[in-house]
C-alpha cells in the first residue's frame, strides 16, 4: 500500500525561508517612484507646499540621495548582491532615516510625511523574519520622538506635538505587529503550498512511473484523436518506429482506428482481437472515456490478446487434464483388448476376404484412437526444457536428418541461415517436434520445388529470431485458415485435429509465438518466433 506522506520540512528546511526577491525589487521600485516623484516636482515648481517648506535646499538635497539609494538598492537586488536578509536590515532603516530628514525639512511631524514611515515600515515587516518587524517600528519610533525632541529643544518650528509623534510610534508598532502577524500566515501558507506542490509533482512522478512500467499499453487521445499520452508497452506492441505524440490515431495505427471507430458505433468497451501490420503479437484494445471539465479524451488499454488466450488455455488444459485421466482409465483399457482381438482375429484361416478387411479397419481404428488419446495426454503435460541454443547449427542438422527420413534432395528441401549465428530459447526436443510438425503438413501439399523452406532471421524492431516454414501449395480456404489452431478442427479424413494446436501450445509453454504470416495460392508461411533472452521470455510470460 503507497502511502501519500511527504515531509517537506524535513526534506528542505530552508523552503519556509526562501528569500523572495521579487518582493524586494518591488518594494524597491516602489522606493524609486516616490524618490522621482520629489524630486521632479519639487525642480518643476509644481510640489505640494508643503514639501521642503522649512529647508528647500537641503530637501532637494536629500531627495537626490534618497532618489540615488533606490536605484542603488534596485541594482543590488538584480544582483542579489549582498543576501536578502542584509539587504533588508540595511534598506529599511537608511529608508527611515531619509524620510526622517525628508520630514524635518517639510516642518517636521506635522507635515504628515510620517505616514511614509508606516509604509517603510510595513515593507520591512513583510520582508524581514522573526521579530525584525518590531526593530524597525522601534528605530521609526525613535527617529521620529528623537526628531521632536530636538525640534522643540532647538525651536525649529513654531509648534511641536509630543502626541502626534507618540500616536504616530504607537501605528508604527501595530502596523509591525499586523504586517508580522500577516507575514507569518502567508509564510505558512506559501509552505504549505510547497508542500502540496510537492505531493502533486511526486505524486505524476509516480504516476509516469506507473504508466511507463505497467505491462498494458496506454494511449490518451483527444477530440481530434490526436495522441496526447503513450508510454513504451504501447509502443513495443504497436510496433511504433517514431514518437506518435500529436499525430492522429490514424497515421499511428489504422488497424486501432478502426476498432476505435466501431466502438464509437457498437459501444462495446472491449474491441476484436487485431494484430498491427509490424506488430509481433495480437492486440485487444479497451476504451474509456475521460472527462476534465469541459475537455473530453479516450484511455485507450492495449493487452497483449495471447495473455488472455494463455488463461483460458489454461482453464482448457485443466479441464482436459481431469478429462484425459477419465479417458485413459476407461477407454485404454478396453481398447487395448479390441485391438489385441483385432489382431488375433486378423490372424484367421477361417475368414474371408471382406471380412479380412473389416478387422483390418477395426485394428486401424483403435490405433488411430490411441493415437488421438495420447495427444490429449500430452497436451496436459505442459513441461518444458527451455535452454539457449544456437539456432542455425540446430536447424542445419534437423535439415539434414529431415531430408534423409523423407527421401528429399537439397534443392526439394532448402535451409536459408543468416551470416550471423542466432541464438533463442526453447525446449529443443519440443522445437524438432513442432518444426517436423509443420513440414510434415508443408510436405503435404506442397506441388512444386523446392517442396519446403525453412528460413531463420530476426525481427527488424525487437530482434526476436524467428523460424519460417514455407510451402509451396495452394493456400488455405479463409474458413480454414481461421480454425486450422482449434483442437480436433481438420480436413483430412484420417486426420486427428491436433497436430498444430498441440505445437501452438508447445510454443506458447516455450514463451514463443506460432503464426500464419502469408497465406496465397503460391503457398503458406507458419513463422515460429522465439525469445533470445531470459528477460524477454519472463516479460512475455507476465
Amino acid at each position: 500500500m503507497l502511502t501519500n506522506t511527504l515531509d517537506v520540512t524535513s526534506e528542505n528546511p530552508d523552503i519556509s525561508r526562501s528569500p523572495d526577491w521579487t518582493a524586494l525589487y518591488l518594494f524597491n521600485f516602489y522606493r524609486l517612484i516616490i524618490a522621482l516623484l520629489f524630486v521632479i516636482t519639487f525642480i518643476t515648481d509644481s510640489a505640494p507646499s508643503f514639501l521642503g517648506r522649512y529647508d528647500e535646499p537641503l530637501f532637494l538635497i536629500v531627495a537626490w540621495v534618497y532618489l540615488g539609494f533606490a536605484l542603488t538598492c534596485i541594482f543590488m537586488t538584480d544582483y542579489r548582491y549582498p543576501s536578502f536578509n542584509l539587504q533588508v536590515l540595511g534598506q529599511i532603516p537608511i529608508d527611515i532615516l531619509l524620510i526622517t530628514l525628508l520630514m524635518h525639512t517639510s516642518g517636521g511631524v506635522s507635515s504628515g510625511m510620517g505616514m511614509l514611515l508606516v509604509v517603510s515600515v510595513a515593507g520591512g515587516s513583510l520582508l524581514s523574519e522573526g521579530r525584525t518587524a518590531f526593530f524597525f517600528a522601534a528605530i521609526a519610533s525613535l527617529c521620529v520622538l528623537g526628531h521632536v525632541f530636538y525640534a522643540d529643544a532647538f525651536n525649529w518650528f513654531q509648534t511641536t506635538s509630543y502626541t502626534h509623534a507618540s500616536m504616530l510610534g504607537a501605528t508604527f508598532f501595530a502596523t509591525a505587529f499586523s504586517a508580522y502577524t500577516l507575514a507569518k500566515r502567508v509564510r505558512i501558507s506559501e509552505a504549505l503550498a510547497r508542500q502540496r506542490g510537492l505531493h502533486v509533482q511526486y505524486l505524476a512522478q509516480l504516476n509516469a512511473e506507473i504508466v511507463q512500467h505497467i505491462q498494458s499499453g496506454i494511449l490518451v487521445i483527444d477530440v481530434v484523436e490526436r495522441v496526447r499520452l503513450f508510454n513504451e508497452a504501447a509502443t513495443r506492441l504497436l510496433s511504433l518506429p517514431e514518437d506518435p505524440s500529436g499525430r492522429t490515431l490514424t497515421a499511428v495505427s489504422p488497424e486501432l482506428a478502426k476498432q476505435f471507430t466501431h466502438w464509437q458505433t457498437k459501444r462495446f468497451n472491449t474491441s476484436e482481437v487485431f494484430r498491427p501490420p509490424r506488430g509481433e503479437t495480437e492486440i485487444i484494445a479497451t476504451f474509456t472515456y475521460l472527462n476534465r471539465g469541459e475537455s473530453l479524451s479516450v484511455l485507450i488499454v492495449l493487452d497483449d490478446a495471447t495473455l488472455t488466450t494463455r488463461r483460458a488455455q489454461q482453464l482448457k488444459l485443466a479441464s482436459l487434464g481431469r478429462l484425459t485421466a477419465s479417458i485413459a482409465h476407461e477407454i485404454r483399457n478396453p481398447l487395448g483388448a479390441i485391438s489385441q482381438a483385432g489382431q488375433l482375429l486378423a490372424e484367421s484361416i477361417q475368414l474371408n476376404a471382406s471380412e479380412t478387411r473389416l478387422v483390418q479397419i477395426v485394428v486401424t481404428q483403435a490405433q488411430r484412437v490411441n493415437n488421438i488419446i495420447e495427444n490429449v495426454l500430452q497436451l496436459s503435460r505442459r513441461e518444458t526444457n527451455t535452454q539457449q541454443f544456437s539456432l542455425s547449427e540446430w536447424l542445419l542438422e534437423f535439415a539434414e536428418e529431415y531430408r534423409i527420413q523423407h527421401g528429399l534432395t537439397n534443392t526439394q528441401f532448402v535451409v536459408e541461415t543468416p551470416n550471423q549465428p542466432l541464438f533463442g530459447y526453447f525446449d529443443p526436443t519440443q522445437l524438432y517436434q513442432v518444426v517436423s510438425n509443420l513440414c510434415d503438413n508443408g510436405l503435404r501439399y506442397s506441388q512444386h520445388e523446392p517442396l519446403l523452406t525453412l528460413a531463420l532471421g530476426d525481427t527488424e524492431d525487437s530482434k526476436r529470431p524467428y523460424l519460417e516454414v514455407i510451402d509451396t501449395g495452394k493456400g488455405m480456404p479463409e474458413a480454414v485458415a481461421a480454425q486450422i489452431f482449434e483442437p480436433f478442427f481438420t480436413t483430412e479424413a484420417k486426420g486427428t485435429g491436433l497436430g498444430l494446436y498441440l505445437a501452438r501450445e508447445i510454443c506458447e509453454a516455450n514463451q514463443a509465438v506460432l503464426q500464419v504470416v502469408n497465406n496465397s495460392e503460391q503457398g503458406c508461411c507458419f513463422r515460429i518466433l522465439l525469445t533470445n533472452h531470459t528477460d524477454n521470455a519472463i516479460s512475455y510470460m507476465m
